[in-house]
């Protein structure tokens, strides 16, 4: 089941969001790929937590989520931007995280900024990208980012934890 929530966060901590992730100090890091090596397909990211443990100094501008959305383990809290392509490209179907248990998790999608880029679900479901919306669902449900046509930049944040 996928759970679509609306102006997430507070006027004022949206403007605090986006001004430190949209503007031009924040550092984004390349990665050659998506979803696999070899993908074809590039993006800017920044690792806020990998594994449980904490890899970046801007982590407090996501306190808000983390109670928010119930946070009581993160696996991973990842940002992802990509740029304005001729067409909506959608990347391969893939899950975030691997968990070597069974252990249940889930998987938001923030979007920082509206644009016709999307989330995808392999049963055909699509959520548009659009400003301080999150997009909640089990972390096991296949689905993939779509880029946008109409913006310079798509970007998202992806939180995979357990509630």
């Amino acid at each position: 089941m996928v759970k679509i929530v609306d102006d997430i966060l507070s006027k004022d901590e949206f403007k605090k969001l986006t001004d430190v992730m949209l503007g031009s100090e924040f550092p984004w890091y390349f990665l050659p790929n998506k979803v696999h090596s070899g993908d074809g397909n590039f993006q800017m990211c920044h690792n806020f937590i990998l594994s449980g443990k904490p890899v970046s100094h801007f982590l407090a501008i996501l306190d808000p989520f983390i109670k928010k959305l119930n946070m009581k383990k993160v696996i991973r809290i990842k940002a992802n931007k990509t740029f304005k392509k001729s067409s909506n490209i959608e990347s391969e179907m893939h899950t975030d995280v691997k968990r070597k248990d069974d252990e249940k998790f889930k998987t938001a999608v923030f979007y920082c900024n509206t644009n016709n880029g999307s989330t995808l679900f392999e049963n055909g479901e699509r959520v548009s990208s659009k400003e301080n919306r999150a997009v909640i669902f089990d972390g096991k449900t296949l689905h993939c980012g779509v880029d946008c046509t109409d913006s310079l930049r798509r970007v998202v944040i992806n939180f995979n934890y357990i509630d």
